[in-house]
């Protein structure tokens, strides 16, 4: 059996694969970085959470000159939420070398921000193609030092309508560099985003099995006037925490986390209507388990990839196969499980069978969640961690563990009490047990964090 050890990366990359415990690369990873470290194109057709990522992420890594302060690979994708989240495994991947910075930018950043931040560009940068156009058409971006171009999710990139845009990237880059494609589906689009934009590539695909082992789908037979009610018995019925409800519109988004906030659940939107900080709000109390249910559009089914995430329900099927696989891909990742359950009604019934690649394990007796009392006590009736907020972060030489230091000395929490933590530029955000949150706030405001003192406060 292949390990990473076999793939000839850099030991810096080697230590921290092994810190985080990845020992076996997954087919389109043992397939794609052997081939990608001789520097060839490829043009890889990867299902939802086949590692495509790493896939192509530690190539780029390993070919890095970190002491070079410029732009040396781009990465684009079609949404924000996914342009965070690559960043975020990038720099997991990544953190090991020294001088390594991995910048991201999309629409809903302040754009002085990022321009301010090209002063010491990124060796790595995460971009969505309408914000790296802009920044092409402004002057912003030097882009003269690129080796490496990664078109990821090309098949969504192509639907969103963004030709246009890579159109005019291609005709901005190095002509000498490494082009890698990924997409979930290779219609004749995307066959002719690869002839334009790579170089003699070699064509890879991984598992034609889109529905992956780890993963249970559940079905629901039910009558359109009761799914609102067959959905509530079922959240009651199991540890909600984690779980994703997806409906087609932001209409139906509103309403229905209307709905379930009413009967005691705790639940918030997502969907593209929202602006970005909420969006990114939402995303990191969901992350920390202090928002146990989210209710999305189809927004979220891209680049959401959250251990946190045990749990996929589509409340409404979307319109086709690729959408409702795309969505149940956001669980059972990694090797860990994960449960889909689907509310289906007699004409959802019928297009489940048109979709040859979906398969329900099991269709559950819909008269065990009729019969169940509708108002019944939730088992997620609140979320067990609430989070705080401090005015404190990497600029100020913050950094988890010294969070964790002043929560155990200031707030005398134990280890085993401190929930998920996330350190940003300016400030830091930390799951706390609710029970206790007032009494955190007051204790770890009046004490002291790496020697200084921050404002600290519950997020609303």
């Amino acid at each position: 059996m292949t390990t990473f050890a076999d793939l000839n990366l850099k030991p810096e990359l080697l230590q921290r694969l092994q810190e985080m415990q990845y020992h076996t690369p997954t087919p389109i990873q043992e397939t794609a970085i052997p081939i990608l470290l001789e520097g060839r194109d490829v043009a890889g057709q990867a299902e939802t959470g086949s590692g495509k990522t790493a896939a192509y992420g530690l190539p780029i890594l390993n070919a890095l000159q970190p002491e070079l302060q410029q732009i040396q690979a781009l990465v684009i994708v079609p949404t924000r939420e996914l342009a965070v989240q690559v960043q975020k495994e990038l720099k997991l991947y990544g953190q090991q070398i020294r001088n390594l910075k991995i910048g991201a930018f999309y629409g809903g950043h302040k754009f002085s921000e990022e321009t301010a931040s090209l002063a010491f560009p990124p060796q790595v940068l995460v971009c969505t193609p309408g914000r790296i156009v802009d920044h092409l058409n402004r002057q912003t971006v030097e882009l003269k030092h690129l080796k490496q171009l990664v078109l990821d999710e090309a098949d969504k990139l192509l639907e969103m309508g963004f030709q246009e845009e890579l159109d005019q990237l291609m005709r901005n880059l190095p002509k000498k560099r490494q082009s890698i494609l990924f997409s979930a589906t290779m219609p004749d689009k995307v066959k002719g985003l690869v002839v334009r934009s790579l170089n003699k590539p070699k064509m890879l695909e991984a598992s034609q099995k889109a529905n992956p082992n780890q993963l249970h789908f559940s079905g629901l037979k039910v009558k359109p006037e009761e799914k609102e009610t067959i959905l509530v018995n079922l959240l009651n019925s199991f540890d909600h925490a984690g779980t994703v409800i997806f409906v087609n519109t932001r209409e139906a988004v509103d309403g229905l986390v209307d709905f379930l906030q009413a009967k005691k659940i705790g639940a918030k939107p997502l969907h593209g209507g929202m602006e970005q900080p909420a969006r990114d709000k939402t995303m990191m109390l969901f992350r920390n388990g202090t928002i146990p249910v989210l209710v999305a559009t189809d927004v979220a089914a891209r680049g959401l990839d959250i251990s946190a995430l045990t749990t996929i329900i589509h409340f409404e099927i979307p319109h086709d196969e690729e959408a409702f696989l795309h969505r149940s891909g956001r669980t059972g990742r990694a090797g860990k499980s994960g449960v889909v359950y689907t509310l289906a009604t007699e004409k959802d019934e019928m297009k489940l069978r048109e979709w040859p690649q979906v398969k329900i394990d099991e269709w559950l007796p819909v008269s065990k969640f009729q019969r169940m009392a509708a108002v019944s006590k939730p088992k997620t009736q609140t979320a067990a961690f609430t989070t705080l907020h401090i005015t404190a972060g990497k600029k100020d030489k913050i950094s988890p563990r010294d969070i964790v230091g002043a929560l155990i000395a200031e707030a005398g929490l134990k280890m085993e009490q401190i929930g998920k933590i996330e350190v940003l530029e300016r400030f830091s955000y930390v799951a706390v047990p609710q029970k206790q949150a007032n009494a955190i706030v007051e204790k770890l405001g009046q004490g002291r964090i790496k020697g200084k003192k921050f404002k600290v406060s519950l997020v609303k």
